[in-house]
């Protein structure tokens, strides 16, 4: 039966501007409010009597606690839900409990009164909404159909069995009054729950999104979290009432059907129909989708549920790729960061730590242990079943005991629909924040990094054989810098008896939110169409080099991205490099050329990400300044002419000229290179009568002179290689310092597309004399940084190659 009261106006006292009872035949009538003329410090009215400056005030110490517990548990890598939970408990307990505050602080005490936490409780639930939409809009439902038996198995048994173990728990920890027997459901939901970004951020930070346990951790957390969303909702019907259960089972059923068939159509039609392709959607249609967000959790809430499960359905029935991920980034932004602090803040105003005894405390620790054992039994079960390592098992249990904001939402959700009371809200609130905190130390611990990149000897250009596999690493931070390594990838000649093996890795910066990248691993692991979602800029990589692979057939291309942050993302290319034994890693410069041929830089952490592969790398690594080599190459392989891409090889000596030196071999194999190398050669007459004796240097002159004999070797069988290929020519100048050298260069004309040079940095010469000292960019090397100088060619692009980086003594910067 229908509520006879559904929509009916409340009867309030209504009272006139004086605050008396109105008269009889009287029409206009006002609320009676204490209005508060605010006119600062120079009055003697207190502000904070107003409730927009204790909003504020409430605001400004939410946001700075949560801010300060982020940068505090940043270095143990814990995630953010905890230090945003942490922040909240710390805030509301002592705000509201701590006799300390309240004697000493009595203004925070005032500020953080029960009587003055509506507005920022209203608030902070509305934050909440607008999460929830993210989550389900970043969320695939396709996603589901892709995952395999054994990731399904884990994650079913893994919601369902905690469920009834948290509620089994509930009733017999101890004896609740018979109006709060319906709690147990919600300490099932909170135990079943496994935090799906929570997971995503655990591994990113601990480098393990590409590893196989991360894979099946991921499956499992997808089909985990909608099963704990379907607990969810029956809790929520049964404990709405006990009559109108199946009443609202079968509203939130139809609505679902509803959003599915009728309005996800018409969202559709009116997103396609107001906005043309390629072009950002008007504010009218973002306020209508904000407004739809509210509008789906009224209707959810009016069935007898939760409002954010019709923001969570709303989010799941637009497809994700649809509004972009700018929209998704923008919204996000005010949401998550400064919205949902103030729903945990006012979590936190229920969790009264003061009151709590020694012996509840060990019942909380107590509760909090034995609430890991259903998920490791159950996963421990499954692995055993589908023949997995007691190891992986183990792991996997751990991870699947993560907690995340559902858990969190369905403990509040209990209390507010009053079958929970203060106890049981409290203890499995510090249940959840424990399971979540010591997730992240045991991974680590178990999955902790025991080896350093090791280089190796048959993964360096120079020492592969003629009629090997080549693998090449490329990295691309921003979609337009595809088109010069796409080029380069194009000329370094894939053949039959020699093919050529590309990762392509796209480097993504670690943000707060990574749901997205969870679906993707989940779902299928390294389906790259699926990163689409995670970024626009994917579809356009995904195009770029499924024409190279269809234009080379001796080529293969797998495209990979990472998501990490800047610090820790060479460890993602290093340890990509060393499972896939790479030859090559192809790094793009953190510079880019404008349109009036200068050099802007794009982004400085790039930079450091550089330097630190080039200290770590396994194998080879090449740096490549694009300027403009992909559209002038497409252009002269078109063209009808033969050997019409010009490239000149500058070869100074040590590891990395030979290093460079081969790789210019590989290329000149193609039938549109042609290949000019220049040797410098040390005249040892007019270096005896300048300042220095040496010609070569590199931690002693025995080592220098092996270098050289090495230099000779290496070039002599350069030579005999391509003594009949006319496409080649080598020639050598003599040189006494750096100055001559740079002269020799520049004489060398401008007609050149791409110089290929060794950074050198470990190989000291007289032939680059005074060059090292003026280097603007050390990475690029000397003669890689004087290339790079406005003197030179503003057209040619640079291509600088480092040997490996621990037999390259210079490679630290």
């Amino acid at each position: 039966m229908v509520n006879p009261n559904f929509l009916k106006a409340p009867e309030l006292a209504s009272y006139n501007v004086r605050g008396n009872q109105p008269a009889l035949g009287v029409d206009k009538l006002c609320y009676l409010t204490d209005t508060i003329s605010d006119n600062g410090i120079w009055e003697e009215i207190n502000p904070l009597e107003s409730k927009l400056p204790t909003f504020i005030f409430q605001l400004a110490i939410v946001l700075f606690v949560t801010r300060l517990s982020l940068l505090l548990l940043k270095p143990l890598r814990q995630p953010h839900f905890t230090a945003e939970l942490l922040a909240g408990i710390l805030v509301g307990s002592i705000a509201i409990a701590s006799e300390f505050v309240r004697k000493h602080i009595p203004t925070l005490g005032s500020v953080f009164a029960a009587s003055r936490i509506m507005m920022m409780e209203t608030v902070g639930n509305l934050g909440l909404i607008y999460h929830v939409f993210l989550i389900g809009l970043e969320m695939d439902l396709r996603a589901l159909t892709s995952v395999g038996p054994k990731a399904l198995g884990i994650g079913i048994s893994g919601a369902l069995f905690p469920f009834f173990f948290g509620a089994s728990l509930y009733t017999f920890i101890a004896e609740y009054p018979e109006n709060f027997r319906w709690g147990c459901l919600y300490w099932g939901v909170a135990l079943s729950v496994t935090g799906l970004p929570v997971i995503a951020e655990i591994f990113a930070k601990l480098k393990l999104l590409h590893s196989e346990i991360g894979r099946i951790a991921m499956s499992s957390a997808l089909v985990n979290d909608f099963s704990s969303w379907i607990l969810l909702v029956f809790s929520l019907a049964i404990t709405s009432s006990s009559s109108s259960t199946y009443l609202s089972l079968f509203s939130v059923l139809f609505f679902i059907i509803f959003s599915i068939f009728v309005i996800r159509p018409a969202l559709l039609w009116m997103l396609r129909k107001s906005t043309r392709e390629g072009e950002d959607y008007s504010e009218a249609t973002i306020c209508a989708i904000l407004t739809m967000v509210l509008a789906c959790g009224l209707i959810t809430d009016i069935c007898g549920v939760s409002s954010v499960l019709g923001a969570f359905v709303f989010g799941l029935i637009i497809p994700s790729d649809l509004l972009g991920h700018r929209f998704v980034l923008m919204v996000q932004g005010f949401v998550s960061d400064l919205l949902l602090p103030l729903y945990y803040a006012s979590l936190g105003m229920r969790t009264h730590l003061g009151g709590i005894s020694r012996e509840d405390m060990l019942m909380m620790v107590l509760i909090s242990l034995l609430s890991f054992i259903p998920k490791i039994v159950c996963t421990l079960a499954m692995s055993y079943f589908y023949r997995m390592s007691l190891h992986e098992g183990f792991t996997l249990g751990i991870l699947m005991n993560t907690k995340g904001l559902l858990a969190v939402m369905a403990m509040s959700l209990g209390r507010d629909h009053t079958v929970m009371n203060e106890d049981g809200f409290v203890i499995m609130l510090f249940t959840i924040f424990f399971m979540t905190i010591v997730t992240s130390p045991i991974v680590n611990f178990l999955y902790r990094r025991t080896k350093k990149f090791l280089p190796s000897q048959h993964r360096v250009l120079q020492n592969l054989k003629p009629d090997s596999e080549l693998r090449i690493l490329t990295c691309i931070h921003e979609v337009q810098t595809a088109a010069g390594i796409t080029a380069l990838l194009e000329i370094s000649h894939a053949s039959r008896r020699s093919p050529i093996c590309v990762f392509a890795l796209q480097l993504m910066q670690l943000k707060k939110h990574t749901t997205a990248l969870l679906i993707v691993h989940g779902a299928s692991g390294t389906s790259s169409e699926s990163y689409s979602r995670a970024d626009g800029q994917i579809d356009q990589l995904i195009t770029t080099f499924n024409n190279l692979e269809h234009q080379n057939p001796m080529m293969s291309v797998q495209l990979v991205t990472a998501i990490s942050s800047y610090s820790t993302m060479h460890e993602d290319i290093c340890s990509l490099a060393e499972e896939k034994h790479v030859t090559l890693i192809i790094l793009p410069f953190h510079k880019r050329q404008t349109i009036h041929n200068n050099m802007e830089e794009m982004n400085p952490a790039y930079k450091d990400v550089t330097n630190n592969t080039l200290e770590n790398a396994p194998c080879a690594v090449g740096i490549l300044v694009d300027r403009g080599f992909g559209t002038l190459l497409t252009s002269k392989i078109d063209d009808d002419k033969t050997r019409s891409c010009r490239i000149a090889m500058i070869f100074i000596g040590g590891r990395d000229d030979r290093e460079a030196l081969s790789y210019a071999l590989r290329m000149v194999r193609h039938p549109k290179v042609s290949l000019i190398v220049l040797r410098f050669i040390l005249d040892e007459t007019s270096a005896q009568n300048g300042d220095a004796d040496l010609s070569l240097t590199m931690e002693g002159e025995d080592e220098g002179e092996a270098e050289k004999k090495a230099d000779d070797i290496f070039v002599n069988e350069f030579r005999q290689k391509v003594q009949n290929d006319d496409s080649v020519v080598y020639t050598e100048e003599m040189s006494s310092n750096g100055a001559e050298t740079v002269k020799t260069i520049r004489s060398l004309g401008q007609d050149f597309d791409l110089y290929v040079v060794g950074r050198g940095l470990g190989f000291f010469s007289l032939l680059k004399g005074g060059l090292d000292e003026w280097s603007d960019c050390p990475e690029l090397g000397s003669i890689g940084d004087l290339l790079l100088t406005s003197d030179f060619s503003s057209t040619a692009s640079i291509l600088v190659v480092q040997h490996h980086a621990e037999l390259n003594p210079g490679s630290s910067t």
